[in-house]
């Protein structure tokens, strides 16, 4: 059985050193995300999952922009809500607890933590949770993923929440 650490570990994705990479900033991109996760470029569907899952590995998030940052550019793209959205979820047993592994719509998988945690956010006049992931970034959770936590999370005074490797994360607040 794993430790969460080890887990993490393994399922993680190789993180871009974008804290070593300064490059100037080149301009904008004509490259969209919408709010399902949808990549388009000059308004037309990005339709090969290798090249969204390219672009995906350098974006970022600094002071409120989205970025496809490299070591010799730093390129502004438009994102209208979060850029990924968790479309699966499964339970991994730890060493510290049954651990929420969350699936985005490019088949990473985010294991919810203390570094990772969910936090609700408003999206279309409702709380929503969302993953907190490296980078600036987030995910989005899926309607259908929420019916399903909902229909496992437990309740306290403070709302209904799931529990990953021993810790609470609310999923709605009352």
């Amino acid at each position: 059985m794993y430790s969460l650490t080890e887990l993490a570990k393994q399922l993680s994705q190789p993180s871009k050193p974008f804290a070593q990479w300064q490059p100037s900033h080149c301009g904008e991109l004509p490259i969209t995300i919408n709010t399902q996760g949808e990549w388009f470029y000059a308004g037309s569907v990005i339709s090969r999952e290798a090249m969204v899952k390219l672009f995906a590995s350098v974006l970022c998030k600094e002071d409120d922009t989205f970025y496809l940052k490299t070591p010799v550019e730093k390129i502004a793209i438009s994102v209208a809500d979060a850029p990924f959205i968790i479309t699966e979820w499964y339970f991994q047993p730890t060493q510290q607890g049954q651990a929420l592994c969350c699936i985005d719509n490019l088949q990473r998988v985010w294991v919810v933590t203390e570094q990772q945690p969910l936090l609700l956010y408003n999206y279309q006049q409702q709380l929503i949770p969302y993953i907190i992931l490296p980078n600036g970034l987030s995910a989005r959770v899926a309607r259908n993923v929420y019916y399903q936590w909902a229909e496992i999370a437990q309740a306290d005074q403070q709302g209904y929440f799931i529990v990953s490797a021993s810790q609470r994360y609310y999923i709605s607040k009352t």
